[in-house]
C-alpha cells in the first residue's frame, strides 16, 4: 500500500511538467526563424543608451553559429514603449533570404531587437509640445 501512494504521488506531482513540455513545442512550432549570415560583430565597452518610442519592439531570441559565421533570430516577446535601455553587443547581418544588410542590438537583459526600431540616448523628459507658453 506504502508503494501505491509513492508512485501515485510522483504521478501527480509530474503532470504539470508533461503539460509545460507539450504546450511550450506547440508555441515553438509556430515562431518563424530568420537566418542571416555575419558581416560584423563587437561589445561595446560602455554600454550606450537607446530608448524606443511611442511603439513596442520586437525581441529575438538568437542561435549563433558555432563553425559558420552565422545567426538565427526567433521572436520572443516585446519591449515597453517610451523605456530606455542599455546596450551590450551589436551585429551587422546579411540575409539568407532577402540578401538585405541588418543591424541588431543585444538590449541587457531582454535579447537582440532591430536597431532601427529604437533611438539612441537616452528618453527625453521634457516635451516642447506639452509646455504652455509664458
Amino acid at each position: 500500500m506504502k508503494k501505491f501512494g509513492i508512485i501515485f504521488a510522483t504521478i501527480i506531482l509530474a503532470l504539470p511538467l508533461f503539460a509545460a513540455v507539450s504546450s511550450t513545442s506547440a508555441s515553438a512550432a509556430k515562431a518563424k526563424t530568420y537566418s542571416f549570415s555575419i558581416l560584423t560583430a563587437d561589445f561595446y565597452d560602455k554600454l550606450p543608451v537607446y530608448h524606443t518610442n511611442d511603439h513596442t519592439v520586437t525581441v529575438y531570441r538568437a542561435a549563433i553559429g558555432a563553425d559558420n559565421p552565422s545567426i538565427s533570430f526567433t521572436a520572443k516577446g516585446k519591449l515597453k514603449p517610451s523605456t530606455n535601455y542599455h546596450v551590450t553587443r551589436y551585429v551587422k547581418a546579411k540575409s539568407n533570404a532577402t540578401k538585405k544588410i541588418r543591424s541588431f542590438l543585444y538590449v541587457k537583459g531582454h535579447g537582440w531587437i532591430q536597431s532601427v526600431k529604437v533611438t539612441k540616448g537616452a528618453l527625453s523628459t521634457d516635451n516642447e509640445a506639452t509646455k504652455l507658453p509664458g
